[in-house]
């Protein structure tokens, strides 16, 4: 019994680091993430901390598990009322720039963790992560089968082009937000828009999707 009790008390400390490192991260995003601000704000000594994670990327690594999950229940959401492939494909495009703007934070720590110098092999994260492909892939996978995507394209690099031309157009609307809204007069939606307009275009059997 007492065994138990000292597991969950454990347990029950980690996971009150990872909510006040949650918090943290919300409100002075990845970069400015720091030990030293999950331990004021969990009321606990640092030395407490580091007692539980090595670094502040093993406590960054454990919160992207929360931050993909997320991601992949929106694209479950988005894509709920959608038959066709192709629509479902540029559901989840809407529904990844939406995850952009409500979760600036979860955002900006999916890109950091997956630069090539982020070294914490966390399990958590990649089997979430290969959920996400592969339920895209199941998308398109489905939509070849039914005539509604070109079938001579693979689905799992076809998956990876699509988030790629995505973060690479929200990228692009992050640094060019006020050039674009200010100079030309073009709202961010419609940036957006023309992108998953020349996805869809570019992979359905009926160029009229």
């Amino acid at each position: 019994m007492k065994v138990g009790s000292k597991h969950q008390s454990a347990e029950m400390r980690r996971q009150q680091i990872l909510s006040a490192a949650d918090l943290v991260l919300i409100d002075v995003g990845v970069e400015d993430f720091t030990i030293d601000q999950v331990a004021e704000r969990a009321n606990i000594a640092k030395g407490t901390v580091y007692k539980y994670f090595k670094s502040k990327d093993e406590i960054l690594a454990e919160i992207s598990a929360k931050a993909i999950s997320l991601l992949l229940q929106n694209f479950r959401q988005a894509t709920a009322s959608h038959t066709h492939s192709v629509e479902r494909l540029k559901a989840i495009c809407w529904a990844a720039y939406r995850y952009y703007q409500t979760h600036l934070a979860y955002h900006e720590l999916l890109a950091y963790i997956e630069r090539p110098d982020f070294n914490i092999d966390f399990q958590g994260y990649t089997k979430i992560s290969q959920s996400v492909q592969d339920f895209c892939e199941s998308i398109i996978a489905e939509g070849q089968q039914k005539g509604e995507i070109n079938p001579s394209l693979n689905p799992e690099l076809l998956v990876r082009v699509i988030w790629a031309t995505n973060i690479g157009v929200i990228q692009f609307v992050q640094t060019k937000q006020k050039l674009i809204q200010n100079i030309h007069e073009t709202s961010i939606d419609e940036m957006i828009d023309i992108s998953v307009q020349i996805m869809a275009n570019g992979i359905s059997t009926n160029k009229k999707d």
